[in-house]
């Protein structure tokens, strides 16, 4: 098992913590998985991160410790699992898109009434319900305790990254990072049509 991931691990940019989460474990209560696809969001002219238009989420940023939970509701369905990162060359979130799922696996399949082990935790509204994410752990700290939060790889691992899902605005940004090869994950690498966007704002990851 990998030891416990710190607070200094998201005191970096939403790129770095992104790739970097990739084959990390997810603790959440009685269930865990590992990492295999995530998303960054930056405060930096991201036009599709919340902190673009929302003054809430602006304040939520400047309020709270890197390593916090963001989590918000979805079109009114699902939750959506996010860690707050800050304190490196810029500050924003790190989308938990899927998961492997590895412990709490029949507990899952009777939150989701399915079976099929791939399909568990294959994109962030999925994941959440298999894990039970509520609104209620809105603003928790993730690097506070042992029942929930992150843990190190135990072996390398081959990232690819791809464009971000779902999205209208900064969509040609390729900021959605993939475990190689994982049958987990939500969308296959290269199966997100890209969007032209009118932002001018062109960047790798890093």
């Amino acid at each position: 098992m990998g030891g416990k991931i710190r607070r200094s691990f998201f005191e970096r940019d939403p790129l770095t913590c992104s790739r970097e989460l990739i084959g990390c474990r997810l603790d959440w209560d009685r269930c865990s998985g590992i990492i295999v696809e995530t998303e960054a969001y930056s405060v930096k002219d991201d036009e599709a991160c919340h902190t673009f238009a929302r003054k809430g989420s602006r304040e939520f940023v400047a309020m709270h410790r890197p390593g916090t939970a963001y989590v918000y509701l979805n079109y009114g369905v699902h939750w959506l699992l996010n860690v707050l990162v800050k304190g490196g060359s810029e500050d924003g979130f790190v989308l938990i898109r899927a998961l492997e799922p590895v412990s709490g696996i029949e507990i899952m399949r009777r939150r989701r009434s399915i079976e099929k082990i791939e399909s568990l935790c294959s994109g962030p509204g999925k994941l959440s319900e298999a894990l039970d994410v509520r609104g209620t752990d809105h603003g928790i700290d993730l690097c506070g305790g042992a029942a929930r939060g992150f843990r190190h790889r135990e072996k390398d691992v081959e990232v690819v990254e791809d464009l971000r899902v779902g999205i209208s605005k900064a969509a040609h940004l390729p900021w959605r990072f993939l475990l190689k090869g994982s049958p987990f994950v939500s969308v296959g690498h290269g199966a997100v049509k890209k969007i032209k966007t009118g932002s001018k704002r062109v960047r790798s990851s890093l």
